[in-house]
């Protein structure tokens, strides 16, 4: 049953107690009939011999056998008698009619009433004594002495009747039961048949739908053809049905748009909508295959925002956001449809220019510059002067990659910047060439520069303004650059060069080595020394950093306890995934993370949940102006309130008089260093000092 449809199940349930039950009642009546059959033939075999016997009592006491003869002559013409014999009392036969079938022994038995005698599977046979009968003519006679009197037998009649018509009577009613039988299975089977194609076809309509809708057919539907509860199922499958059609069409539309939403994405910048990094390589590769197989040459313009990070630092990440978008709604204005400009990263833009002399494109470039210079950016009540440094690259058949065309741009836009900014400088062949030269002589200056000592580690103390917080001895690491014959230069300019030619590595591992010797050197004399090391993007950008503080943890034996790793908010905005990941394992050596221009753009605050840092340096956009109007103050409140509730400490940077550094401890902020706190100083030189003061403590 376990296989079978339902179709089927209801047939056998149908079929097989009403099979069960007309073949019974067949049986029954047939059985029946047989049996009444077989009992008529015996009372016409007792009724023969019964009539037989007293007739011939007269034939066998006179003696006539013509007479004896005669009676078995008229047995034979009744219907179904086989033989018929009359014997005397010892068995002789007197008359015989037939052919008889009767054992000698049999007729010579004595009968004391009519009865049968034998039976085979063809006959049965069945016997009377033949008795004389008491005279009643003498009046002297003793009717009650005779009845005590024994009765006399004369003689025996037996009669052999055929079974071949009740044989044939008895096939004739079973064949008739069979047909009943079959009649009545098929009356019952077709009657089945249809109750069950009524129940199950409707139930087998929804199975096979719900195997379509399975199958991904939604527009699946049944015909609602049923009564009753069927009925109810099938409107209630429809109804589902279209729901199902709805969501699973709705569903497909949502998933068709976020995937256009994702190559879209993948191929364009989120905050200006305009194409990506990624994008523009593709377009510029296909542009230098066609123009490597005789097609139109074409430019490409490297565009880096001169004043940029000025507006970041004054008022903060979101201005500098809105800054980008209206610049490239500027740049998007001067070019043409065919033309291609791309957002390269942080403040760059990349601008391919198909189809376009050098002339022409050396003037896109110079509106593009013009634009840049005229345009001011408004954001509440300051006004910025921005410009553009730009890079001008003609892309011809001798340009090999990619590659060299962002070398060849980016060299032009460097040398703009390097001349004064805000102007156009062309790419010349050998750009390339004198690029590597100038990333090499930073590479041997650096690495002169560390060996000779000119490279010099400075601390900027900073000082608790609150009573009971932690560090007494805490210096902000800085580094400037000696270099004869020239102006000192300062660690801003010097890590902007060293990313531009990913040499940042080189000053992020001298600031660590440094702050760890120290760190390792103060251990264990109570001292409550604190290094706060400035890192780069890139010690983020790779596990080579972590890996070297790891190690020189383990070398000196000490645990991270001390040493704070800040990161500007700008790296942590746009490489949160990267800096969750570092901060993580730096704990796990007991280092904490600080974050430096913090509170300059709302974006700030979503920061402290995702890194956690123990400090936060906050901007000088916050502190600079915070006696000029209670705006200031109020927003400075909010953010300390925000980072007490969160157990991080604030730092106020580059505090240079004292009644300042006295309204920012009144105000409740945590640190601060600068003139009014504490003069630079060389690293060497501050930490004897730290030492020396923290012996004394």
């Amino acid at each position: 049953m376990k296989n079978l449809t339902l179709r089927q199940r209801l047939l056998v349930l149908t079929l097989l107690p009403s099979a069960l039950i007309t073949t019974l009642l067949v049986l029954y009546f047939s059985m029946s009939g047989i049996s009444a059959l077989e009992s008529q033939l015996r009372a016409k075999g007792l009724a023969t011999v019964r009539y037989l016997a007293p007739i011939s009592e007269y034939g066998i006491i006179a003696g006539q056998m013509e007479s004896i003869y005669g009676l078995v002559q008229a047995a034979m013409q009744e219907p179904g008698v086989k033989a018929a014999i009359i014997v005397n009392p010892k068995g002789r036969t007197l008359a015989v009619s037939g052919r008889v079938s009767l054992a000698a022994e049999t007729i010579r038995q004595r009968l004391e009433a009519p009865a049968q005698v034998d039976e085979s599977h063809d006959w049965i046979a069945f016997g009377a004594p033949v008795i004389r009968s008491q005279t009643d003519s003498d009046p002297l006679f003793d009717i009650a002495g005779l009845d005590n009197q024994p009765q006399e037998t004369i003689g025996h009649v037996f009669i052999e009747l055929d079974k071949a018509e009740l044989i044939e009577r008895q096939r004739e009613l079973m064949l008739q039961g069979f047909f009943a039988i079959l009649l009545g299975l098929g009356l019952m089977g077709g009657l089945a048949i249809a109750m069950a194609d009524r129940l199950a076809l409707p139930l087998q309509r929804l199975a096979t739908a719900v195997r379509s809708m399975s199958a991904g057919h939604f527009d699946t539907r049944v015909a609602a053809q049923s009564s009753g509860e069927l009925r109810i199922l099938e409107d209630g499958f429809n109804d589902m049905a279209g729901h199902l059609e709805e969501a699973h069409r709705s569903m497909q539309a949502r998933i068709e748009e976020a995937t256009a939403q994702l190559v879209f994405q993948a191929r364009h910048d989120a905050l200006t909508g305009l194409v990506n990094r990624r994008e523009f390589e593709l377009r510029l590769d296909k542009a230098l295959d066609t123009v490597h197989a005789g097609g139109d040459e074409f430019s490409v313009l490297y565009i880096d925002l001169d004043r940029f990070k000025t507006v970041n630092d004054a008022c903060g990440h979101l201005a500098g956001d809105e800054l980008l978008r209206q610049i490239s709604l500027l740049f998007q204005g001067r070019l043409r449809e065919e033309d291609t400009l791309a957002r390269l990263g942080g403040d760059e833009f990349g601008i391919m220019l198909a189809n376009c002399s050098l002339s022409k494109a050396r003037q896109v470039a110079q509106d593009l510059c013009a634009l840049s210079a005229e345009y001011r950016f408004v954001w509440q009540d300051k006004i910025f002067a921005i410009g553009a440094s730009i890079g001008l690259a003609p892309v011809t058949r001798d340009v090999r990659d990619v590659q060299e065309i962002f070398a060849l741009s980016d060299a032009a836009c460097l040398q703009a910047k390097e001349l004064g900014r805000n102007q156009v400088c062309e790419a010349a062949p050998a750009a390339p060439t004198e690029r590597r030269r100038d990333r090499g002589n930073w590479a041997s200056r650096l690495a002169s520069a560390l060996s000779e000592g000119r490279l010099i580690v400075e601390a900027i103390p900073i000082r608790a303004l609150q009573p009971g917080l932690p560090g007494a001895q805490i210096a902000e690491l800085s580094a400037r650059l000696n270099e004869p014959g020239q102006s000192p230069i300062a660690l801003n300019a010097l890590i902007d060069a060293a990313e531009r030619y990913d040499m940042a590595s080189v000053f992020d591992h001298h600031f660590l080595e440094t702050a760890i010797d120290a760190l390792a050197q103060a251990s264990g004399r109570k001292s409550g020394m604190g290094c706060m090391v400035p890192l780069s993007r890139a010690a983020i950008s790779g596990p080579k950093t972590g890996d070297f503080i790891a190690a020189e943890l383990a070398r000196r034996s000490i645990r991270g306890d001390g040493l704070y790793l800040m990161f500007s908010e700008e790296i942590s905005t746009h490489q949160t995934s990267q800096l969750i990941e570092f901060s993580r394992r730096m704990r796990e050596l007991g280092c904490q993370i600080a974050l430096t221009e913090f509170g300059g753009g709302i974006s700030s605050f979503t920061q402290l949940r995702t890194l956690a840092p123990s400090h936060v340096r906050l901007s000088q956009s916050l502190t600079r102006d915070i006696g000029d109007g209670v705006t200031s103050t109020a927003l400075l409140r909010a953010i300390l309130e925000i980072t007490a509730e969160q157990q991080i400490y604030s730092i106020a940077e580059d505090v240079d008089d004292t009644p300042l550094l006295e309204h920012l401890r009144r105000l409740g902020i945590a640190y601060a260093h600068g003139k009014a706190v504490a003069p630079r100083e060389p690293f060497d030189a501050w930490f004897e000092g730290a030492v020396m003061r923290g012996s004394r403590g």
